[in-house]
């Protein structure tokens, strides 16, 4: 089966768990920790797929990935994908949960990078427009890259608004090298 699908599955129904239990902003908040204790830390996936470890050290360091402290639904998660041994699929799952609560919830999720570091009313003015076009809540990022020169660079739920200085001087290059080759 492909792992993509796999990984939806038990992400909906993590989801649709937390939400009859009414505990789906502490799940939210334990898989976001988990996702990003994958990010950070490379060797977790394999550790978990690891044949030396038994299954408890795997549980147990997966709820050490996911903030120590964990609720009971997440623990029953845990139970369930190592008892079907589903371990290897647990970064996908996390991924895969993140973006349907994020669906559920109407939460966007934007990224904000700029050459130099901007205000917080720059980043309240942006959360209050997508807010007015979403009708939902915002997550932004931001993030400072010199290397863009000026301008910025906004992503909004996989789309791209480039409009850095540096890829403005790379375009203008392409253009005049294009000139002068005919």
């Amino acid at each position: 089966m492909n792992r993509g699908i796999i990984s939806t599955r038990y992400a909906k129904a993590l989801l649709s768990y937390a939400l009859e239990r009414g505990a789906e902003e502490k799940v939210y908040s334990q898989i976001s920790q988990l996702s990003k204790s994958f990010f950070e830390v490379p060797d977790l996936e394999k550790s978990l797929t690891s044949p030396i470890h038994s299954q408890e050290t795997k549980i147990s360091l997966v709820r050490t990935a996911a903030g120590g402290n964990v609720s009971d639904e997440f623990i029953r998660f845990t139970e369930i994908v190592f008892c079907n041994k589903r371990e290897y699929l647990l970064r996908t799952i996390a991924l895969a949960f993140i973006f349907l609560y994020h669906k559920y919830k109407n939460i966007s999720i934007c990224s904000l990078i700029t050459a130099v570091p901007t205000s917080n009313d720059v980043e309240e003015k942006i959360k209050k427009l997508i807010t007015g076009k979403t009708h939902g809540s915002v997550e932004l990022e931001k993030s400072v890259d010199p290397k863009i020169e000026g301008g910025f660079i906004f992503e909004l739920n996989f789309n791209r608004l480039d409009a850095s200085v540096s890829t403005q001087l790379s375009r203008i290059r392409k253009q005049f090298i294009a000139m002068n080759n005919k």
